[in-house]
Parts: structure tokens; C-alpha cells; sequence
């Protein structure tokens, strides 16, 4: 896999990441519970296995190469993290959290990779402001839209989540943006009062 991801890893980021919110609006929030544990169970023994069976590891690597980062030949994927997420989010803060800092990573992110690389100007820990910029606009884009499509219920701290969540963005906070922005904003909307 390259160092900088493909445009597959940031459309795959998009689909597969908005598909969990999305299923939060549908289902109840005991069938999104049980769904992501039974993802997020899946997902991390898979990396564990695979860190300790060396062809195992080469196989996932060759198979899903255009999808990951390079240092997911040893770590844990940025899709695990995403659904570990997802998982703590919902049973932390409900859905009435979860479906909103779910959108803001998997739409603000890739929003903030595209428009970074493109802006020229000053970066903060090789990341562009105007890359957290964008990811903010993206992510309150999703939540306007949200609660005009009665997704979720309007409630002030929703804008401050966008906002939170772009700056977690921003600052790389370890070990993976796909589990410290749905957390950290989520928790900053939980406690703000939803």
C-alpha cells in the first residue's frame, strides 16, 4: 500500500463508514449494539490472527492492499478502530450521538485528506488548516442534513461536535482518528446535552 491513501481507501472510508450511521437511523439501538460488537469482535481477532500467521497477514495485505495504510501491516486497521467506535459511541451516548459523529468521520475526513493535499499554505503536524476547515463544513453539511431529514432531533450541541471533531482531525490524537473523533466528539456532545 502507498504511504498517502488511494482514492479507494477514501471512497471505501465514505461508503463502509457512512453505512454505520445510516444503519442507526433504520435499526433500533439494541440491534446496532449487537451488530457492532459482533463487528468490532470479528474485526479485532482477525488483526490478532493475522499479526501472528505471517501468511496470513502477506494474504489480507495482497487482498486488500488499494484499502490500507502502510502501517496496517502491523497495526490495527483504520476499519476496526472505526467500528470499535461506533460500537463505545452507541453504547456511551445513544443513537441520538452515535449517527452524527459516525457521518462527521466517515464524510469530514475524507473531505479533510482531499482538500489538504490540495491547499497550499502553512500545516500543523503536516496537516492543512484548511483541511480541518473543510472537514468542519463537511461534517455540519451532514448534520444539517440530518435533522432536515428528521434523522436525528436538532440540538445545539451538534454544531460543537462538528467542531470538536475537526480539530481531533487536525491534532492525530493516537492511536487512530477513526476512534479518537467519534469518542471525543461524541463526548463533548454528550456532556454539552443533547
Amino acid at each position: 500500500a502507498s504511504a498517502s491513501p488511494p482514492g479507494w481507501r477514501r471512497l471505501f472510508h465514505v461508503v463502509a463508514g457512512s453505512s454505520i450511521p445510516l444503519a442507526g437511523i433504520v435499526f433500533s439501538e439494541t440491534f446496532m449494539i449487537w451488530a457492532l460488537a459482533f463487528l468490532a469482535a470479528g474485526g479485532l481477532s482477525l488483526d490478532l490472527v493475522r499479526f501472528r500467521i505471517g501468511w496470513l497477514n502477506s494474504l489480507f495485505l495482497r487482498c486488500l492492499a488499494p484499502l490500507l495504510k502502510e502501517d496496517e501491516s502491523a497495526h490495527i486497521t483504520g476499519a476496526t478502530y472505526m467500528v470499535i467506535a461506533a460500537l463505545l459511541v452507541f453504547v456511551l451516548y445513544g443513537r441520538e450521538v452515535a449517527v452524527p459523529v459516525m457521518f462527521f468521520l466517515s464524510l469530514g475526513d475524507p473531505a479533510a485528506a482531499v482538500v489538504g493535499k490540495r491547499m497550499p499554505g502553512p500545516r500543523l503536524r503536516q496537516k492543512s488548516p484548511l483541511g480541518t476547515a473543510a472537514f468542519i463544513a463537511v461534517a455540519s453539511g451532514s448534520a444539517a442534513a440530518l435533522v432536515a431529514a428528521n434523522g436525528i432531533d436538532h440540538y445545539w450541541a451538534i454544531w460543537v461536535g462538528a467542531a470538536v471533531a475537526g480539530v481531533v482531525e487536525l491534532a492525530s490524537i493516537p492511536p487512530d482518528d477513526n476512534l479518537a473523533i467519534p469518542l471525543l466528539a461524541g463526548t463533548a456532545m454528550f456532556f454539552l446535552g443533547t
